[in-house]
Formats: C-alpha cells, sequence, structure tokens
C-alpha cells in the first residue's frame, strides 16, 4: 500500500462515515416527520413518547442501512475524488505519472468491502433484531393484542389463537390442528389440541399450557372423541412469541437469513417465487451497488479542471435515473401480479439496474482520459 493508497483511504472512510451518520439521521428525521403522529395516539406521557422514538428507530439502523448504503458508498467516493479536485491535488497526481485509473482503484476496493458489510448486516444483524424492527410505530412496546389464524409450525402443525399478547408471551384461547404424517394420509386431520391460556418457556422451547386438551381423530371414527390431558401440559414447538409476531406482519421475509428463507422453502412455509425474489435481490443490491459507484466516480475522474458542482449535479441526475427506473420496474411488476409460464417475474426487477445501467458505467469509465 503506497502513501496516497493510505491518503486515499483515509479520506473515503472520513467521508464514509459522515455519509452514514447523515444519511441515516436524515432518514429517521423525515420519517419522524411523516409519522409522528403515531407515536403519540396513547396518551402517554412525553418521556414515554420520547424512549419509544429512541428504541423503534435505534432498531431500525440495520434496515435503513440496507436501503441506503449503495447511496453512503457513492456519496463517500464521490465526495473524496470532489475534494482532490478541488484542491488541485488531482492534478498532482496526474503530473506524477499516476493514471486516474489507478487513482480510483482504492476508493473502488474500500466500496467494494463496504457492500461486505451490506451481506453481513442481510445474513446476521437484521434476522437477529427483526422482531423490533416488524414492530408498528403506535405499538413499539408491543402491548397490542392480536388474533393468529393457521401459523403453520413445523410440517404437521397449524397454531391459531383468538388473543395473542407478544410482549407477555402469551396467548389465550390456543387451538393447534395436527395433520397426519401416515403414508397415503398427507393432508388427513389427525389431532386437535386446545387450551384455555399458553405462555412461553424459553428454557424448554414451548408452551405451557393451562387446561390443555388433545382430541385424537387419527382413527376412522371420529364421533364423540373424548379429550386426552397432554403430558405435563407442555407442547414443544419451533414457533416463539417473536416468531409469531414475525409472522404475522406482512414483511417478516425480508428480515430474514439466507439459511431462514431455506428452511421456509423446504418446510413449504411460504411462496417459493416472493422468496426467489428476496434472494435474487440481495444477490444483486452489492452489483447494483457497485454500478452505482461507477457511474458516480465517472464523472470526477477528469484530467482537465471543471466545476465540481457541475460535476456532482450530473453524477446525481445519472444515480437518480437509476433508482427511479429500479423503482418503477419493481412497483409494475409486484404490483400487477404478472405472471409469465417457466419464468420467475419477481426477480426481475432485482436485474434490471444492472441490464440497463452496467453498459453505461462501462462506456463511461472507458472515456475517461487518462
Amino acid at each position: 500500500m503506497k502513501t496516497l493508497d493510505r491518503y486515499l483511504l483515509r479520506s473515503f472512510f472520513f467521508n464514509y462515515l459522515v455519509s452514514l451518520f447523515t444519511m441515516i439521521s436524515l432518514y429517521v428525521v423525515l420519517d419522524l416527520f411523516v409519522n409522528f403522529d403515531e407515536f403519540t395516539e396513547s396518551s402517554k406521557p412525553v418521556w414515554q413518547v420520547a424512549l419509544d422514538i429512541a428504541d423503534y428507530y435505534l432498531f431500525n439502523v440495520p434496515l435503513y442501512f440496507s436501503q441506503l448504503s449503495g447511496i453512503i458508498t457513492l456519496f463517500a467516493a464521490c465526495f473524496t475524488l470532489a475534494r482532490l479536485q478541488r484542491a488541485n491535488e488531482m492534478t498532482a497526481v496526474l503530473a506524477s505519472g499516476t493514471s486516474l485509473y489507478r487513482l480510483a482503484a482504492p476508493i473502488v476496493v474500500a466500496s467494494f468491502l463496504m457492500n461486505v458489510l451490506l451481506v453481513a448486516n442481510y445474513e446476521l444483524i437484521l434476522p437477529r433484531v427483526a422482531p423490533k424492527v416488524a414492530r408498528n410505530r403506535d405499538d413499539v412496546e408491543g402491548t397490542r393484542v392480536y388474533d393468529l389464524w393457521f401459523i403453520k409450525d413445523g410440517n404437521s402443525r397449524l397454531i391459531s389463537a383468538q388473543r395473542f399478547r407478544p410482549s407477555e408471551g402469551r396467548v389465550r384461547g390456543l387451538y393447534i390442528i395436527e395433520l397426519s404424517t401416515r403414508p397415503g394420509e398427507h393432508r388427513r386431520l389427525a389431532g386437535v389440541t386446545v387450551a384455555d391460556k399458553a405462555s412461553w418457556d424459553p428454557v424448554e422451547r414451548g408452551w405451557k399450557l393451562e387446561n390443555g386438551r388433545h382430541y385424537d381423530l387419527s382413527g376412522d371414527v371420529v364421533a364423540e372423541v373424548a379429550p386426552t390431558r397432554l403430558p405435563n401440559d407442555f407442547y414443544p414447538s419451533d414457533l416463539s412469541p417473536e416468531d409469531l409476531l414475525l409472522r404475522k406482519m406482512a414483511a417478516w421475509t425480508q428480515f430474514l437469513s439466507t439459511r431462514q428463507l431455506n428452511e421456509l422453502v423446504a418446510r413449504g412455509d411460504t411462496r417459493v417465487d416472493v422468496i426467489a425474489g428476496i434472494k435474487h435481490k440481495r444477490f444483486t443490491d452489492p452489483i447494483n451497488n457497485m454500478i452505482l459507484l461507477l457511474l458516480g466516480i465517472s464523472f470526477f475522474l477528469n484530467r482537465l479542471p471543471e466545476s465540481v458542482l457541475t460535476q456532482g449535479a450530473k453524477a446525481l441526475a445519472t444515480c437518480a435515473v437509476t433508482f427511479l427506473v429500479a423503482f418503477a420496474g419493481q412497483q409494475l411488476v409486484s404490483g400487477a401480479g404478472l405472471t409469465v409460464p417457466g419464468m420467475n417475474l419477481q426477480a426481475l426487477p432485482a436485474w434490471v439496474p444492472i441490464f440497463l445501467f452496467g453498459p453505461l458505467a462501462v462506456v463511461l469509465l472507458n472515456n475517461v482520459k487518462t
């Protein structure tokens, strides 16, 4: 690593931290400005509202980072090169015989490493805070009561409950439908377990039942089946209160890791095409971020002095069009519900920016005079 590389990397990482703090802070302020009324719907004291706001946005930072990662890296790279050009340091580098491509190399490598952080955020951080991210703004403390209907637990059980309190880990009016696992009887009803109340036991990984009864319906005659007591009134389960809350939310699959998504597909808990769309998006996000970076820095790699504001305006316009095309394609395909036999259109929006703007990035970089 040469002195020039260390100098550029030090400037890039400083600008990255500034961009990270600025962009996420701006995101939080705008979101709070639009949705502040949701935090104040209940009659809570001011200090409790402030704590709810801090608690909600603190756990949503990984989600905002995944959405803004490409822009944060782009801004950091462009600010680094703009500062070099404005201070005429780029001219000195060119006079020493160093090409603009060599000048941009450490910034591109550092941006690639920042995309590794994005992958780690998807696979390690977001799945851990998913229950917190899935909360509503008007129920940050998790005191709201939900109903549950036919939540899949394992391969052969469905859980329903009349009342579910996530914050307390309790349910009321629990119904567990069990399907037969015997060959030839895959969808046949095998039994029903009911309980007046149930509470989650994190140590034993299951639900402690109050007045639990089990009805065996696996026989040929099911009329007047007598209930039997469950051993110790305990029901082992794969679904904790956090899992139940996630599955209650519409976008809960977006927060799971690839391993968890594969487990969902293997168990048949959700649509395969939806999971495939999420996987394609996660695979293409780092590629799209790198294309966005190359599009932006190509306007600042200029051997002739130019206005930094003009170059920034051009870069901003080009990168904004990239985002708009990706957003419009995603809305058109997912919103219209289009289907083509043999094709997964859920994955198409993730690849559109690569097909359209990947060649453009190559052309712009090739036209750099160095």
